[in-house]
C-alpha cells in the first residue's frame, strides 16, 4: 500500500486529526490517585482494625481481673478471711497509715484533745510533740508561718495485748510524757482467744499507772474475726476496778457499741470512749471521742488518732486514778 493511501486512511479512522493515544501527563495521573485513595482507605483500616483490637484485649483483661477478683474474695470469705463489719475501723487505721501523707486531716473542735498511741507510731519525739494547724485547722507535721501551735492535752499510749504481749513502746512513752507533764493514760487490748483473768494480770502488771495518770482503759474490737465474750469483758473490768478502785473506761467503735453494749446494763455505769470518723460525733452520751485515725503531728512520723475529750481539763482530772 503507498504511503498516501496510507495517509488517508489514517485521516479517516481521526477525522480531528489527533493520535489516539491520551496524553502521557493525563494517563499517570489518574492510576496514582486512585492508588492514594486506596492507601489512606487502606490505613484507615488497619487503624480502626488496632483500636478494635486494643478494645478488645482491654475488655478481656479487666474481664479476667474480674473473675480472679471474685474468685480470691469467695476463697477469703470461704475461709473466714475476710474482715467483719465490726473490723473495719482498725483496717482503715492501718490502710490510713501508709496514705496518711497523702490526704488531709483537719483538727475537730473541741477543748481538749489527746492521742492515742501504740508501736505503729514507732519511737515519738516527745520534744516536739504538738499540733499545728491553719486557719481551716489542717493538720502539718510542722511549724509554718501561716500556723498555730497547740500542746496535746493528754496521751493514752497500748500496754498489753492479751495474756502476755507488751507494747515494746509503752514504758518509753508513759516516761516521757510524765517528764512532758502530759496527762497519761494506758490501755489494753482485749483478746478473744485468752482469758478475762491472765489479760487482766499481764495489763496490771505491765501498765504500772500511778496516782494521778488517767482511768485504764479497755480496747474492745473483734480479734481474727471474733468478738470477745461479754462475760469476760466484764470480769475484766471489774477485776481490773477492784486493783486501780477507779472505773476503766471502755473503747470501741460505734457499730460495736451498738450491738455489743448499748443494751447490756452491766456497761451502764462504765464510760465509754467511741471512734467515729468523717466528722459526726457518736450518738451515745461518750467520754471520749476518736474522731480520726489519719491525724499528723510534729513528732509523730505516720498517722496517729486523735481523740476529743468531753469536757474541760479540770473535768478531765476527774477520770484519774487517786
Amino acid at each position: 500500500m503507498s504511503e498516501q493511501s496510507s495517509s488517508k486512511k489514517h485521516a479517516a479512522e481521526h477525522p480531528t486529526g489527533q493520535s489516539s493515544k491520551r496524553p502521557s501527563g493525563q494517563s499517570s495521573k489518574q492510576p496514582v490517585k486512585q492508588r492514594q485513595m486506596r492507601s489512606v482507605a487502606r490505613r484507615k483500616k488497619k487503624q480502626t482494625g488496632g483500636l478494635s483490637r486494643a478494645l478488645r484485649i482491654a475488655i478481656y483483661t479487666l474481664s479476667g481481673l474480674f473473675v480472679v477478683f471474685v474468685l480470691t474474695a469467695s476463697l477469703l470469705w470461704y475461709n473466714g478471711l475476710l474482715p467483719e463489719r465490726e473490723q473495719l475501723p482498725r483496717l482503715k487505721q492501718r490502710i490510713s497509715a501508709f496514705f496518711s501523707h497523702f490526704g488531709t486531716s483537719r483538727l475537730p473542735e473541741g477543748e481538749v484533745i489527746g492521742i492515742d498511741v501504740s508501736v505503729y507510731q514507732r519511737q515519738i519525739d516527745f520534744d516536739k510533740l504538738a499540733f499545728h494547724h491553719d486557719n481551716s485547722r489542717k493538720l502539718y507535721t510542722e511549724a509554718k508561718r501561716y500556723t498555730t501551735r497547740r500542746e496535746v492535752d493528754f496521751v493514752i499510749a497500748k500496754a498489753t495485748e492479751g495474756s502476755s504481749h507488751k507494747d515494746k513502746y509503752y514504758n518509753y512513752n508513759r516516761l516521757k510524757a510524765h517528764e512532758k507533764g502530759i496527762p497519761f493514760g494506758a490501755y489494753h487490748f482485749f483478746s478473744a482467744g485468752s482469758s478475762a483473768v491472765g489479760q487482766a494480770n499481764n495489763f496490771i502488771r505491765v501498765a504500772n499507772l500511778q496516782k494521778g495518770d488517767l482511768a485504764p482503759v479497755l480496747d474492745v474490737e473483734p480479734y481474727k474475726n471474733q468478738f470477745p465474750a461479754v462475760d469476760s469483758v466484764v470480769s475484766w473490768l471489774r477485776q481490773v476496778e477492784k486493783y486501780y478502785a477507779v472505773a476503766p473506761i471502755v473503747y470501741t467503735n460505734q457499730y460495736c457499741y451498738d450491738k455489743y453494749f448499748a443494751s447490756d446494763k452491766r456497761f451502764s455505769r462504765y464510760h465509754f470512749w467511741i471512734a467515729r470518723y468523717g466528722g459526726q460525733e457518736p450518738s451515745h452520751t461518750h467520754l471520749f471521742w476518736q474522731a480520726m485515725d489519719n491525724g499528723k503531728m510534729a513528732g509523730i512520723k505516720g498517722a496517729v488518732d486523735i481523740n476529743v475529750f468531753r469536757g474541760s481539763k479540770e473535768e478531765l482530772s476527774l477520770y484519774t486514778i487517786r
